[in-house]
C-alpha cells in the first residue's frame, strides 16, 4: 500500500467530505494500486485562481483519508490515456486547526 497526498480543489472537497463524491479522477502520474490510501486535502484556492493570481497554495484544515477500491484506467469510454477514476471508500474525515 502506498500513501498519497492529493490536493482538491474546495468545490470537489465537499461532496467527498459529505460521502456523496465516492470517486476521485486523477492523472496516472503516481502508479496508483488497489488498496493504496489517498489523503485527500482541501485547498483555500482552486487551481485555477491559483493559476490566476488569487493566491499562494494554502490548505484549509479539511482532510479525507480514503482507501481505492477499484481503478478505471484510459483509454476506455471517454477516459483519454494516463488518466484514471479510482473508486474510494473513506476512512476517516478529519480537520487539523493550525494553533496561532
Amino acid at each position: 500500500m502506498t500513501f498519497h497526498e492529493l490536493k482538491v480543489d474546495r468545490k470537489e472537497f465537499r461532496p467527498l467530505f459529505l460521502g456523496h463524491k465516492t470517486f476521485e479522477l486523477r492523472f496516472n502520474d503516481r502508479d496508483y494500486q488497489l488498496g493504496d490510501k489517498l489523503i485527500l486535502k482541501e485547498t483555500l484556492w482552486s487551481g485555477e485562481e491559483m493559476k490566476a493570481g488569487k493566491g499562494p497554495l494554502e490548505y484549509t484544515g479539511w482532510i479525507v483519508e480514503a482507501i481505492v477500491t477499484n481503478i478505471l484506467r484510459g483509454p476506455i469510454w471517454g477516459l483519454a490515456s494516463g488518466w484514471v477514476i479510482l473508486s474510494i471508500q473513506i476512512e476517516s474525515r478529519t480537520y487539523l486547526r493550525e494553533e496561532p
